[in-house]
């Protein structure tokens, strides 16, 4: 059995490691531009931190609210935001994030932070609690309004995966073909 898949692999590897290293190639690049832009698509708008201000959304949905800085910052942490009607007061159901997602470059890193519902379009007042005096690097910090992406990213990632797997392993199966000793026909 052994000899018969070394066999096998000596004889037509080459033939299948090939292709197989331009497929996954080509997938892994497809599904990595896919992550970066389902991150940009999903984005809407992004507001400084303040305590207070007015904000407008063009349409009733779920949005998910991401806090964006430097790497490793911590100023988000302890903080509590709200959002409410700008007409009455009331305020917009919104729901902590209790397992974070983030996503980070070079320099920023983003982490999601709390999800509202909005129920119309309209004006909304966002508050933040616990926001406390200026700080000197409050300028690099904002906070960004989300479509939910999830599910994509997810779905990306897998991708991304398999893609690795297909490109990674026709690579060895190219190297595999090239040592095994080769069947006599």
């Amino acid at each position: 059995m052994g000899s018969a898949i070394a066999s096998f692999f000596s004889k037509y590897g080459i033939w299948m490691a090939v292709p197989g290293f331009f497929v996954g190639a080509g997938l892994l690049i497809y599904f990595i531009k896919g992550v970066v832009k389902v991150g940009d698509r999903a984005r809407m708008f992004s507001v400084p931190l303040l305590e207070q201000q007015l904000i407008e959304f063009p349409e009733a949905r779920e949005v998910i609210l991401w806090g964006e800085g430097p790497l490793f910052s911590s100023r988000f942490a302890k903080l509590d935001f709200e959002l409410k009607s700008e007409d009455n007061g009331i305020p917009v159901e919104g729901h902590t994030i209790w397992i974070h997602s983030s996503s980070s470059g070079l320099s920023k890193a983003r982490i999601d932070l709390k999800r509202f519902h909005i129920p119309r379009p309209g004006r909304y007042r966002f508050e933040i609690q616990g926001l406390g005096e200026p700080r000197e690097n409050d300028a690099g910090h904002q906070l960004v309004f989300m479509k939910p992406h999830r599910m994509k990213t997810i779905a990306y990632i897998l991708g991304i995966i398999l893609s690795a797997f297909i490109f990674i392993g026709s690579i060895v199966l190219f190297f595999l073909s090239l040592l095994l000793p080769k069947a006599q026909s």
